[in-house]
């Protein structure tokens, strides 16, 4: 009997993203094939290794472009997306798709194989309504986001299924009038096959001279690195050899980016300021250990507050001590005891978060410590289950 076949659709570089990396590779354990259709990477390399996940890539990679750009970019992918999943259903018999956002109208890519009863999952990472109001700055009544939530609507009512990554994304599409029992919440938990262990992969002696922040993934406004480099300055005259590194999630992030290089040239710490292109998935648990603090200075608004970044999961996996902004998921998460909370925005007190940690080894092994103890209940292992659940009631009706 031929494995059951999946086939999923992200507007991203698989390679890179470990939320549908993930999906797909545990679904191989359990017997699935998995096909993938995605942005092509930057060096044009295979994004599979494994027989079993065959990676169609379009000819296009990701781009981060503003305003009409951005729609521009979308459309051409929803064109190649199209294309690509007719052109493969004459090959294979899907028996389930699974779209990732964003954007949610992805979903329509599969409108075909929908009419003829191939079950659709649509995996709302971000909600786009409050999404569009972070990124733009706008309130929940602009034309903009009524759209969105108009096209939310209608892509969720298209789909057999919804899976988003919180209790308070699954409260907002309720309120939106989604019934709750099309909504699946999996957790952006981590994969501790990958980020299970800093002192195996720790090279850096402790007393090197170097004490390394590290910031990982979206250089965006909302995102508030250039807190991190408004910082700077103060830390630099209070920590010796103190330094910022910056791994992106795509190479050229816009103008956020290069509005925090100027920000660092102004303030004349460009020396400290150290900006390194995507690194493949494998090597982020190595950069992770051999850091000394992550951070995450998110601007807080009604996206951000609720939104969970795996980076942070991911830097609580690794042991790593993390100052972040008060924001109402992390604080749910993890508590004041495991994250050394700065409020949002606020260049000093962020600065003054660093400080105290570094002056005192010990608060940041304590804070670590408790971060792990509570990150220990939040992994990956545990959320797929409820996947693979919702996977196997799909393809049975």
């Amino acid at each position: 009997m031929e494995p059951q076949r999946i086939l999923m659709l992200t507007h991203s570089v698989y390679a890179r993203d470990i939320r549908v990396r993930r999906y797909a590779e545990y679904l191989i354990q359990d017997g699935y094939l998995v096909d993938i259709i995605c942005l092509a990477s930057e060096d044009e390399t295979s994004q599979s290794k494994d027989h079993r996940i065959s990676v169609y890539p379009l000819p296009m990679t990701r781009r981060r472009r503003e305003k009409l750009g951005h729609l521009v970019d979308w459309g051409m992918s929803f064109f190649f997306m199209f294309w690509i999943v007719n052109k493969l259903s004459f090959k294979h018999r899907y028996d389930l798709i699974h779209v990732h956002n964003m954007p949610d109208v992805l979903v329509f890519c599969a409108f075909f194989q929908r009419l003829r009863g191939v079950p659709v999952i649509l995996n709302i990472h971000d909600a786009m309504p409050e999404l569009t109001q972070s990124k733009l700055g706008i309130g929940p009544d602009h034309l903009i986001v009524k759209v969105q939530r108009a096209l939310e609507k209608l892509s969720v009512r298209f789909s057999n299924h919804v899976v988003t990554a919180t209790e308070t994304f699954k409260n907002n599409l309720l309120k939106r009038g989604i019934p709750g029992n099309k909504i699946t919440v999996i957790t952006n938990f981590p994969d501790e096959r990958l980020f299970n262990s800093r002192k195996a992969l720790r090279t850096r002696n402790d007393k090197d001279g170097q004490f390394i922040l590290l910031y990982v993934g979206t250089v965006a406004f909302r995102y508030g690195l250039q807190i991190a480099v408004s910082a700077l300055p103060t830390l630099r005259e209070k920590i010796p050899g103190i330094k910022l590194q910056v791994f992106t999630k795509i190479r050229g992030e816009g103008k956020a980016f290069t509005d925090c290089i100027q920000l660092s040239i102004n303030l004349g710490v460009q020396d400290i300021f150290e900006v390194n292109d995507p690194v493949p998935l494998e090597k982020m648990p190595f950069i992770m250990a051999n850091a000394d603090i992550g951070i995450y200075p998110a601007l807080k608004d009604c996206h951000m507050d609720n939104a969970l970044s795996l980076k942070i999961p991911e830097m609580v996996n690794m042991e790593l001590p993390i100052v972040a902004s008060r924001l109402a998921v992390l604080e749910h998460l993890y508590g004041n005891d495991s994250i050394a909370f700065a409020e949002s925005g606020n260049v000093d007190e962020f600065s003054m978060k660093i400080i105290e940690l570094y002056e005192d080894p010990a608060k940041r092994l304590l804070y670590a410590a408790n971060a792990v103890t509570k990150g220990s209940k939040m992994l990956w292992r545990d959320q797929y289950p409820i996947y693979r659940k919702l996977v196997e009631q799909l393809v049975s009706t």
